[in-house]
């Protein structure tokens, strides 16, 4: 390997490539939720999530104030931060389903699925019909967030750039995990 690596001044070269980022959205299932207030002051919250053809998707009761921002002000990201210095940004556009969309049902399935394993026992042995049923409240709403661009970060690359192990423009082969 020619080229040490020098400084941090440039660190897009350590992204994360569309296969990967598939990979580790599907596998994981928090993200931060951010968007803007009426004033114009960033916030943001945690969520559970889904990652489903190619969005994210969330759920809350429509009294949470976000719900009115995002109906009035769609642009929002979407950051998820994985293991080993591994994270992907999201610039997104939401979407409110109200309650009772063509989305609820799948989704909630899907969220019940994702979320049961962690439950307590007697939570579980319930099933995911409970489990559904118990979230599917009234006026629940299902928000999709649709990427619009992209920021990832690798710092597994940025170790290996420091060792002479990887240069960027390389192909960067995935360690067994």
């Amino acid at each position: 390997m020619s080229e040490n690596l020098e400084d941090f001044n440039d660190v897009s070269v350590y992204g994360i490539a569309p296969e990967r980022r598939d990979v580790l959205l599907s596998r994981h299932d928090e993200c931060a939720v951010t968007w803007s207030t009426s004033d114009g002051w960033p916030v943001g919250v945690m969520h559970i999530y889904i990652w489903h053809n190619g969005h994210f998707w969330v759920s809350c009761m429509p009294e949470r104030k976000r719900v009115a921002a995002l109906r009035a002000r769609p642009r929002s990201s979407v950051i998820v931060a994985f293991e080993h210095e591994q994270t992907v940004t999201a610039k997104t556009l939401a979407t409110v389903h109200e309650h009772g969309s063509t989305h609820h049902d799948w989704f909630y399935h899907a969220l019940a699925r994702k979320v049961l394993p962690t439950q307590p026992a007697s939570v579980q042995a319930l099933g995911e019909d409970a489990w559904v049923e118990r979230i599917d409240s009234p006026g629940r709403v299902v928000i999709e967030f649709t990427p619009q661009k992209w920021i990832s970060f690798d710092g597994r690359k940025v170790g290996a750039h420091a060792e002479g192990l990887w240069q960027p423009g390389d192909p960067w082969i995935e360690p067994d995990e």
